[in-house]
C-alpha cells in the first residue's frame, strides 16, 4: 500500500458514533395490572436518544427484588408505594440501594394514596428521583418525567464508566513501570488496553480482535493476537491484514497517531529508529468522547513506560558496552586476546541459561563475566608477564587480583557491576574448598561464581598463554569431566555436558587465530 492510497481514507474515520445500543430497561412495580398496561401505553412510542424502552414488569416488592437481581442495568424503576404492604415500596427502596448497592437506578415513587406516605419526608429520607401521584402521570408529564431520569441515569453510568476506566489507566501505569522487558511491558500494554476497550464500549472480552504489531519502517511483526486474528503468526507485509485493519494501521504509521473509527483503532507507540508499536483493535461497541479521551490517556501513560524501557535499554547498552571495553583493556594488558572474554561471556551466558536463570539474568551475568579479573589491574607487570611459574610469594600476590577487583565494584547499586563483583572474587574458589580467597565449599560458593569458575577454566586450558601451550580440545574436557566434586560443581558439570557441543562451537567461533 502506498501514501496514495491514504486518499480514501474517509475524512469522518476517527469520529465515534455515540449510541445505546440496547434498549433502556424500565421496570414497572404495582400490584395493580391497569397501571402496567397504562404506562406501557402512554410510553409505546417513547425513544430517548433514538433507543426505545424496554418494560419489565413486577407486581410485588419481591418480584421487583428478584428482577433487580437478574438485571444490573435498568434505568428507571417506577414503584408503587402500597401493594403487599403499606410500605411495600419504601422497603423495596431501601433493599435496591443498601442490600443490592445500587445507585444508579433512578427511581420515580408512585402512589395512590398520598396521604400514607407524606411527600416531603418521602423526598428527604429516600434516594429517589421523584414522587408522583399516579393521577399526575398523563402522557405529557410521564414523557417528561422519563426524559429528566434517563438523562440523570446516563450521566450517573457515565461517570461510573470513567471512574472505573481511570482506576484501570491508574493500575496500568504501575503494572506498566514495573515491566523488566519489552516482551512483558507488550503483554501488559495489550492487557490492560483490552480491559479498557472492554469498560469503555461495555464489549464482552470474548468479542474483541487485537493486533500487537512490531513495525519497523515496512516490515511488521504480529506479537499476538486473538479472536479473528488468532490464525496469523508471521507478517512481512501490511496488505496481508484483512482490508478494514490495514487501512487504519497504514493511515496510524503514515501520520504518526492514533486513529479511531466507529468500532475499531490504532494506535502508535513511537519509538527511535523509525520503529513504532502498533496496537490495533476492533470488534467493540461505539466509543464516546469520554472513552476515547481515555484510552488517548492510557496510550500517553503506555508511552512513557516504552520511552522509560527504551532509555533503560539504552542504559544498559551502554554499560554493558563499557564493561565489555574495560574487560578488553584488562586482557590486553595480560596480553591475552579480547576473544577471552568473549567466549567467557558466551558460555557463562549459556551455562546460566540452562540452570535456570531468565534470559535477562543470563544476559547480565554474561555481560558482567568480562570483569573476572578486573583485579588484575592492580598486579605488577612482572609477575602478570611472567613467562614461567610463579614463586610462592609471587602466587600470592597474584592471588590478591580477585579481592582487587572486588573491591572495585563491590558498593555499586548497578546489577550487571554487582554481578561482576562476585564473580570476580568467587571464580577462583573450588567445589572441594581448596579455591582462594575464602575456600569456600560446596553451596558456600553463589551459583554464579561456580559457572564462572568453569567457564574461566575451560576457556583458559584450551587456549594459549603467556605460561602455558593450549591443550587439546579433548584433553580439557577430560579434565572438566575428572574435576566434578573437586574443582567444579557436579551441576555446573552437567550443564556444561548438556551444552558441550555449543560450547565447543563457540570456542572454535571466537578462535584467537582468526
Amino acid at each position: 500500500m502506498n501514501n496514495d492510497d491514504l486518499l480514501f481514507i474517509e475524512d469522518d474515520i476517527e469520529t465515534p458514533i455515540s449510541l445505546h445500543l440496547s434498549p433502556w430497561k424500565v421496570m414497572i412495580v404495582d400490584d395493580d395490572k391497569e397501571v402496567h398496561a397504562v404506562t406501557k401505553l402512554v410510553l409505546s412510542s417513547f425513544e430517548w436518544d433514538d433507543t426505545p424502552l424496554h418494560f419489565l414488569s413486577a407486581y410485588s416488592a419481591y418480584e421487583a427484588e428478584q428482577l433487580f437481581l437478574e438485571h444490573d442495568d435498568i434505568a428507571v424503576a417506577l414503584i408503587d408505594v402500597v401493594m403487599e404492604t403499606d410500605d411495600a415500596g419504601l422497603r423495596l427502596i431501601r433493599t435496591i440501594r443498601n442490600e443490592l448497592s445500587n445507585k444508579a437506578t433512578r427511581i420515580v415513587l408512585r402512589t395512590g394514596q398520598p396521604g400514607q406516605a407524606p411527600e416531603r419526608k418521602i423526598i428527604r429520607e429516600y434516594d429517589i428521583s421523584d414522587y408522583k401521584n399516579k393521577t399526575e402521570l398523563s402522557g405529557i408529564k410521564l414523557d417528561t418525567l422519563m426524559c429528566s431520569a434517563l438523562r440523570s441515569y446516563q450521566n450517573i453510568v457515565s461517570l461510573n464508566k470513567n471512574k472505573t476506566g481511570l482506576e484501570l489507566v491508574v493500575e496500568s501505569s504501575s503494572a506498566l513501570f514495573d515491566a523488566m522487558t519489552y516482551e512483558t511491558l507488550i503483554d501488559e500494554t495489550i492487557n490492560y488496553l483490552s480491559k479498557l476497550v472492554v469498560q469503555c464500549s461495555q464489549t464482552p472480552a470474548y468479542a474483541l480482535s487485537c493486533l500487537g504489531i512490531y513495525c519497523n519502517t515496512s516490515v511488521f511483526h504480529l506479537i499476538e493476537s486473538r479472536g479473528d486474528f488468532a490464525h496469523l503468526s508471521e507478517l512481512n507485509d501490511i496488505d496481508k491484514l484483512p482490508d478494514n485493519a490495514s487501512l487504519l494501521i497504514t493511515q496510524c504509521i503514515f501520520e504518526q497517531r492514533h486513529i479511531f473509527a466507529a468500532n475499531a483503532f490504532a494506535m502508535n507507540m513511537p519509538s527511535s529508529s523509525n520503529s513504532a508499536i502498533i496496537f490495533y483493535f476492533e470488534g467493540f461497541s461505539a466509543l464516546s468522547e469520554q472513552d476515547i479521551a481515555l484510552l488517548n490517556l492510557f496510550a500517553t501513560n503506555t508511552k512513557t513506560s516504552f520511552d522509560n524501557e527504551e532509555l533503560r535499554h539504552e542504559l544498559e547498552e551502554g554499560q554493558r558496552e563499557i564493561v565489555y571495553l574495560l574487560g578488553e583493556a584488562i586482557e590486553r594488558r595480560s596480553k591475552e586476546t579480547g576473544n577471552h572474554i568473549r567466549r567467557v561471556a558466551e558460555i557463562t551466558r549459556i551455562l546460566a541459561l540452562e540452570l535456570g536463570y531468565s534470559v535477562a539474568e543470563s544476559e547480565k551475568i554474561k555481560s558482567a563475566s568480562p570483569l573476572h579479573d578486573l583485579g588484575k589491574i592492580g598486579i605488577p607487570d612482572n609477575i602478570l608477564h611472567k613467562p614461567g611459574a610463579l614463586n610462592a610469594e609471587e602466587w600470592k600476590i597474584m592471588q590478591t587480583h580477585v579481592e582487587i577487583g572486588y573491591e572495585l565494584v563491590r558498593y555499586s547499586s548497578q546489577s550487571i557491576l554487582q554481578y561482576a563483583a562476585l564473580i570476580s572474587y568467587q571464580h577462583h574458589e573450588k567445589w572441594d574448598g581448596s579455591g582462594y580467597p575464602n575456600g569456600l565449599k560446596g553451596e558456600e560458593i553463589d551459583l554464579i561464581g561456580r559457572i564462572a569458575s568453569l567457564a574461566d577454566v575451560f576457556d583458559a586450558l584450551a587456549h594459549d598463554r603467556c605460561y602455558k601451550k593450549a591443550w587439546p580440545i579433548e584433553e580439557v574436557i577430560q579434565f572438566i569431566d575428572d574435576q566434578e566434586g573437586l574443582h567444579f560443581a557436579p551441576l555446573v558439570v552437567a550443564a556444561f555436558r548438556k551444552n558441550k557441543a555449543q560450547i565447543i562451537s563457540i570456542n572454535e567461533r571466537y578462535n584467537d587465530d582468526f
